[in-house]
C-alpha cells in the first residue's frame, strides 16, 4: 500500500464550504469539493490544460474549472462546454466526513477506517497545524516524551527530576505502544488547582501509534505518587500526521476529555475554549521547536540515542513496511 491508500484526514470539516480546497498529500496535490449531494476529490489539475481545480467553481454536482469551464463529477468524468463530444477522466478519491474532518483514500484500496473510542470522553477540539518536519522527524517528536521537560508547560515532567521517569514499550506488527509515568513538571497555579494537580503528582502518559493511516492515541492523566488519588480531569487525543511533501506534515488534532466535577459533561462545556487553547499552545510550542532542526535526514544511525529513544526505531519500521509499503528486505538496505 502506498500512503494514499490509507485514510487520511485532509481538512477540518469547517474549513470546507462553498468553494473547492486545494491539499496536498505525499506531494499529490488534490482539489476537495462539497456539493448538495455530498464530497469530491479530484486530482488538482485540469486534464485538458493542467489549470488547478481548486481555484474553480461548484456548479450542481460538478466541479467547473476556471479556465475553460470544463467540468467534472466527484467520479472524476469530465466534459468540455465548447465540445460537447469531447470527453475527459482525472483521478478521482474516495471521500467522507467524520469526527469533524474531511477524509481521503485511494479508488481501489480497502483500508480499515479508523476508529475514536471516545469511551466517556467528551470532545473538546479538532485542530490542524503544519510541522515544519518531514513524516518520520514530526512522528518522532509526539512519540517521545523526554523534551517534556523543556518545550511543554503543561503536559509532561518534572526537567530536574526526568531520571525518574519510568518507560516502557510494547509492539505489535501494526502498533507500537510506549507507557510513561514520573513526577509532573509544575503548572500554572490556577490550571493545576481546576485540574485537581498538586506539586509532586506523578503524571502518566500512556499512548499507542497505529500506521494505517499513521496516527497516536494518547492518554494522559495525572495521580498522587501512591496513586490513591487521581485529578480531577482525563484527557484522550488522536493525533493524524499526513505528510505534505519531504519537507512537512500536516498534523490534526481530535481531542476529548473526561471531568470529575459534578453536571453535564463534569463542567467541560465551561471551559472547553480554554482547553482548546491549552492544546493549541502545548502543539504550537512543538511546531517552534521544529523549526530549528538542523537536519532533516529522517535515518537514525549515527544519533546517539537515550532509553526513551527505542520507540524511533520500531516505528521506523512499520511506517515502511504499512504505511509506505516496502518490502521488509528493502527496509533493512535502506537502514
Amino acid at each position: 500500500m502506498g500512503m494514499l491508500d490509507h485514510w487520511q484526514p485532509v481538512l477540518r470539516s469547517a474549513e470546507l464550504r462553498a468553494k473547492p480546497v486545494g491539499v496536498t498529500v505525499a506531494g499529490e496535490p488534490i482539489a476537495v469539493f462539497r456539493t448538495a449531494a455530498g464530497l469530491g476529490a479530484l486530482a488538482d489539475a485540469c486534464p485538458h490544460r493542467k489549470l488547478k481545480l481548486s481555484i474553480g467553481t461548484v456548479v450542481g454536482e460538478k466541479l467547473r474549472c476556471q479556465y475553460h469551464g470544463w467540468t467534472f463529477d466527484a467520479c472524476g468524468s469530465g466534459e468540455s462546454p465548447g465540445s460537447p463530444k469531447l470527453h475527459a477522466c482525472t483521478t478521482s478519491y474516495d471521500v467522507r466526513e467524520e469526527h469533524g474532518l474531511v477524509w481521503l483514500k485511494s479508488r481501489q484500496s480497502r483500508p480499515e477506517f479508523p476508529r475514536l473510542a471516545p469511551d466517556g470522553f467528551h470532545p473538546v477540539c479538532t485542530l490542524s497545524h503544519v510541522l515544519p518536519a518531514p513524516l518520520e522527524l514530526a512522528v518522532d517528536n509526539f512519540t517521545e516524551i523526554e523534551h517534556s521537560g523543556t518545550v511543554h508547560t503543561t503536559f509532561g515532567y518534572d526537567l530536574e527530576r526526568m531520571n525518574e521517569v519510568k518507560v516502557r514499550f510494547e509492539s505489535t506488527a501494526s502498533s507500537v505502544r510506549v507507557i510513561n509515568e514520573g513526577p509532573t513538571k509544575r503548572l500554572n497555579p490556577v490550571f493545576a488547582w481546576f485540574l485537581g494537580i498538586k506539586p509532586g503528582d506523578t503524571f502518566h502518559d500512556d499512548w499507542t501509534t497505529y500506521f494505517s493511516p499513521l496516527y497516536s492515541v494518547y492518554d494522559h492523566w495525572w495521580t498522587s505518587p501512591d496513586g490513591s488519588r487521581e485529578g480531577m480531569v482525563r484527557w484522550r487525543l488522536y493525533l493524524f500526521f499526513v505528510p505534505i511533501d519531504d519537507r512537512s506534515t500536516r498534523l490534526f488534532s481530535v481531542t476529548y476529555a473526561k471531568s470529575r466535577y459534578p453536571g453535564p459533561m463534569g463542567g467541560l462545556r465551561l471551559v472547553r475554549r480554554l482547553f482548546a487553547r491549552e492544546i493549541d499552545r502545548e502543539v504550537t510550542a512543538d511546531v517552534n521547536m521544529l523549526h530549528h532542526l538542523a537536519d532533516y535526514d529522517t535515518g537514525i544511525a549515527g544519533l546517539k540515542l537515550s532509553r526513551f529513544d527505542k520507540v524511533l526505531g520500531l516505528t521506523r519500521e512499520r511506517i515502511g513496511t504499512i504505511y509506505r509499503g516496502e518490502s521488509p528486505r528493502t527496509l533493512r538496505l535502506v537502514a
